[in-house]
């Protein structure tokens, strides 16, 4: 089920990035759920509630936690875990597994296939009062001491299979999966494992309903219909008002305009302007906007502190700070990937008419961004595009001094006649959760693939070694001797 080799282990608990789960029956189904059922999941504005649902048939409305949607897989007698599809990031070893896997036993379940979401409580988000966000679970997934890793929940919100049971034909008839559920886990919101929080209401009662799992910490709410497979979810809209810095250009309905918008929040401080990059925002500009802020933007262009482009390549022109923008979206995204979001910290010499490039520091990302006005009575220069609105400090960072990048730890050569074997580890500098890198170069001239080249990641230096001591059991076989250092 699980290769081991991809996890990174610390004690009892395991995780890997990607490609630990080696049944692939199981991630096939796990994948084929996540995408007619999960992403299939239409989204709602809550200024929209009141006109979408003003019957009265009855719904399901579920807390929608801020936290990482995993797939959980359980069998008697085997170790249980929670996995991503079709990424097969995985992770056991958990406390709350260990839990759930007890529930189910003790159920006299032999088998089950779950969707959950694995959340911190709001008591130990890391701020000891703001919801404890997805960012903060991947935090502790990848970094956080055992006591942190005892606080992961699980809420278990949907049954895939049960003892071979497919319950995916039942999203039309979700209370009686509700059932199931709540009878296996039970709803005592407090324990570490429980039914996902859940209320039947009729429809006009939804935008209250809705105030209230916001007023509870909830990231949103989920609504089902009873009646029939149709889901929804809602999220509050963020609003955050931005300096535009710089702006992409291409053609779009046979007209030029605007692509998308590079936009920065401001630190207070004094001197020059210390300006963070955020996020680019494309969506919800209308093409008379698009091509009416290119003759605005175009006058304003500077040169570029750094080369940056879009996701499709296309060169990023910088321009004088002068026009702040109001965007909307879902939510702040602090970490990807098990890695922490960092955008570009530039000063802005009003002087000189430039950029300086001072460093990349942590800053969140708004989620679905949309393009909402210009505010033209917001000046940035008096707090209209202040950093404060996303975090909850506006002092400036402190740059750390440059560090060398990459460090060579250990490079071994092996030589067999025309064969070659190079093992090569190197640390890479920076706030990275697997800052190890390994390197296996496998070279045969009379092969007709020569060159062959494999990489591995690893959390620790100890990990990093071992992994090496393994490749090179496997790889060098009898004959092979050290040539050199490479």
């Amino acid at each position: 089920m699980i290769d081991r080799s991809k996890l990174s282990m610390r004690g009892r608990y395991g995780i890997a990035v990607s490609g630990a789960v080696t049944d692939h029956v199981l991630l096939a189904v796990a994948t084929e759920f996540e995408n007619t059922v999960m992403r299939k999941i239409a989204a709602v504005a809550p200024t929209d509630l009141a006109s979408r649902f003003a019957g009265t048939d009855p719904l399901l409305v579920t807390h929608k936690y801020d936290g990482e949607g995993v797939l959980v897989y359980y069998e008697d007698g085997q170790e249980c875990f929670a996995f991503s599809a079709p990424s097969g990031r995985a992770r056991l070893g958990l406390p709350a597994l260990d839990l759930l896997a007890s529930k189910l036993k003790s159920a006299g379940v032999n088998k089950a296939l779950l969707r959950c979401e694995l959340y911190l409580d709001a008591a130990a988000a890391a701020d000891g009062g703001r919801r404890a966000g997805v960012s903060e679970v991947i935090r502790v997934s990848f970094s956080g001491s055992d006591e942190d890793l005892a606080r992961l929940r699980l809420a278990v919100i949907d049954a895939v299979m049960i003892d071979g049971k497919d319950l995916r034909p039942q999203q039309a008839a979700f209370a009686q999966t509700m059932d199931q559920l709540t009878a296996l886990f039970g709803a005592d919101l407090d324990a570490q494992v429980h039914t996902v929080a859940a209320e039947q209401i009729t429809e006009d009662q939804v935008p209250q309903a809705f105030e209230r799992h916001v007023a509870a910490g909830a990231e949103g709410v989920v609504i089902r219909r009873l009646n029939r497979a149709e889901t929804y979810k809602v999220k509050p809209i963020r609003s955050v008002d931005a300096l535009i810095i710089g702006f992409v250009e291409g053609e779009f309905e046979g007209q030029f305009g605007i692509s998308s918008l590079l936009t920065a929040l401001c630190y207070e401080g004094d001197g020059d302007p210390w300006l963070q990059a955020f996020s680019r925002v494309g969506s919800g500009l209308t093409d008379a906007q698009r091509v009416e802020l290119l003759d605005q933007l175009r006058p304003l262009q500077v040169s570029a502190p750094l080369a940056m482009t879009d996701s499709s390549g296309r060169e990023v022109q910088f321009i004088k700070p002068r026009l702040v923008l109001e965007m909307h979206g879902e939510d702040l995204v602090h970490a990807e990937g098990g890695r922490e979001q960092r955008t570009q910290l530039l000063s802005w010499n009003e002087a000189q008419g430039a950029y300086e490039f001072l460093g990349l520091t942590a800053c969140p990302r708004l989620s679905f961004a949309r393009f909402r006005q210009i505010r033209e009575d917001k000046d940035w220069r008096q707090g209209g595009a202040r950093i404060s609105q996303i975090l909850d400090r506006d002092q400036r960072p402190e740059l750390r001094p440059a560090t060398e990048q990459t460090r060579v730890i250990r490079r071994e050569v092996y030589a067999k006649g025309e064969m070659l074997r190079k093992l090569v580890v190197v640390h890479k500098a920076g706030e990275l959760s697997f800052p190890y890198l390994i390197y296996w170069t496998d070279y045969s001239a009379k092969r007709a693939e020569p060159l062959k080249v494999t990489t591995d990641l690893a959390a620790s230096e100890e990990r990093a070694m071992a992994i090496a001591e393994k490749l090179l059991e496997k790889g060098l076989t009898k004959g092979f001797v050290p040539v050199g250092a490479g």
